[in-house]
């Protein structure tokens, strides 16, 4: 209509330009709303990329299947260490979903790997997942209704030892204390064997961080300082390849 203010406004993306001319205040308020909330869309659109879905039983043997022997795959156990040795996956790594560290170990993940999580019956892992999902770890898997369907679908477990054992010995006994380690810890073997030994510090998805060589009947320490609160696993290495391996906490 002749004579009636236009609202014009100039808007630059890039390189580019566009002008939008507008009847009136309130309609240059709606169009830019829809406008930003086209691109809020579709940046959350992008941002949901990551993975974070519940597979079966059958699903997940796939996928184990598929990725075998791959360093890119981890199986996570989140359930107790009693649990844990009791029963599991194989080669599954144990991370406690009730424990104090959870989280510390979480923030460590490689969040480019694809991580499948389990449970005892689907009660704790999609908690795990959520807060995997939440440090942007792109590829998560929660096998739905935990071991209990694992089991029920016909599909093996393993029992007993810490899950990074390898034809293991019993005739040594490796000893930390205090432990939980918190600042300086102590490291002993019990038992008799010739030569040095190779003792090696994982954390809890088996991940070599410390490895030293040591002599049966001479102490070595363990700096706490050096190590984030959680779960940790010593192995001990023979000459003939034989292993001894346990878990210990480091807290704060």
């Amino acid at each position: 209509m002749p004579g009636r203010r236009r609202n014009i406004h100039v808007a630059q993306f890039g390189t580019n330009c566009a002008i939008f001319v507008f009847k009136d205040t309130f309609e240059m308020k709606f169009y830019f709303v829809a406008i930003f909330s086209l691109i809020l869309g579709t940046a959350a659109v992008f941002a949901q990329g990551n993975t974070n879905k519940t597979i079966t039983a059958v699903q997940a043997d796939t996928l184990i299947k598929n990725h075998q022997g791959s360093s890119n795959f981890i199986l996570i156990d989140v359930r107790s260490a009693s649990e844990f040795i009791t029963e599991r996956i194989d080669k599954s790594k144990n991370l406690e979903s009730s424990a104090a560290y959870l989280n510390d170990s979480l923030d460590k993940l490689d969040k480019n790997k694809i991580y499948l999580v389990y449970c005892a019956s689907g009660g704790r892992s999609p908690g795990v997942c959520t807060k995997m999902t939440a440090r942007n770890i792109k590829t998560v898997y929660n096998l739905q209704s935990g071991l209990s369907a694992w089991k029920s679908a016909g599909f093996p477990t393993i029992k007993g030892g810490t899950g990074i054992d390898s034809n293991p010995v019993s005739y040594l006994v490796v000893k930390i204390y205090p432990n939980p380690v918190v600042d300086l810890s102590t490291i002993e073997i019990d038992g008799f064997t010739e030569g040095e030994v190779k003792i090696e510090i994982l954390n809890a998805l088996g991940s070599l961080v410390i490895s030293r060589k040591m002599v049966p009947g001479r102490a070595i320490t363990l700096n706490g300082r050096d190590l984030s609160p959680g779960l940790y696993f010593y192995r001990l290495v023979l000459p003939q390849n034989q292993v001894k391996s346990g878990r210990f906490q480091v807290a704060r």
